[in-house]
């Protein structure tokens, strides 16, 4: 059987007297969609912090396609293929939809690739997900439903081939929320990777693969 996209092993992270995950082992199987769902203070988001490069975890090992690999920064994550839509999203409101997917990692220096160029790629990114933004508008003018979308393609033009997605759906409609899941759908047909991090069962079940529960420890 081929090595799992990503694989976390004896994953423990500790804030002061609070341990938000304690042995956390988790296998995602390529071109699944993965549900991680759990209450809040289950740890769910400070995994996929850690999985970013947002904190490092205190023990434990990050195993991508089977090797291992350390990711101590964002750009660490980004390098290993690793995307993320932040529920509260990174973008820059007073920049077109262009000049964000050009930003460099987590708000760098501009990615040296011509505009010219960066567009052709958004508009066939858009064409092949069904992620259609217009490149030149201004992200404070787009609804909800399309600056996630402005989050996912950045991610896709970094060429990630595993996505996180925190809790995507909480600020959606329902027909938002559906257009997200036919997105959903065509990134695991071309073979990336999904992990939706969601405490809404329903969801978990009408489009995830595979599904872990992560519980808040009592006490």
């Amino acid at each position: 059987a081929p090595p799992p996209a990503i694989e976390l092993v004896g994953i423990n992270k500790r804030f002061g007297s609070v341990q938000a995950n304690r042995d956390v082992t988790l296998r995602v199987e390529k071109g699944a969609i993965h549900g991680i769902i759990g209450e809040n203070g289950a740890g769910k988001s400070t995994l996929m912090s850690i999985v970013y490069g947002f904190y490092e975890a205190d023990s434990g090992a990050i195993r991508i396609d089977g090797r291992p690999v350390t990711i101590a920064t964002s750009a660490d994550a980004i390098a290993a293929g690793i995307g993320m839509v932040h529920q509260h999203f990174m973008l820059v409101d007073s920049f077109t939809v262009l000049e964000n997917v050009m930003l460099g990692a987590e708000g760098g220096a501009l990615l040296q690739v011509g505009a010219d160029k960066a567009r052709a790629e958004l508009l066939r990114l858009g064409r092949e997900f069904g992620l259609n933004v217009d490149p030149d508008a201004r992200v404070a003018d787009l609804p909800v439903g399309d600056q996630q979308r402005v989050e996912i393609l950045k991610a896709l033009f970094r060429h990630c081939s595993i996505l996180i997605l925190d809790e995507p759906t909480g600020v959606l409609t329902p027909q938002e929320t559906d257009q997200l899941f036919r997105i959903l759908r065509a990134l695991k047909s071309r073979g990336v990777t999904v992990l939706l991090i969601t405490h809404k069962l329903k969801e978990v079940l009408a489009i995830t693969d595979h599904v872990t529960v992560m519980r808040a420890e009592c006490g």
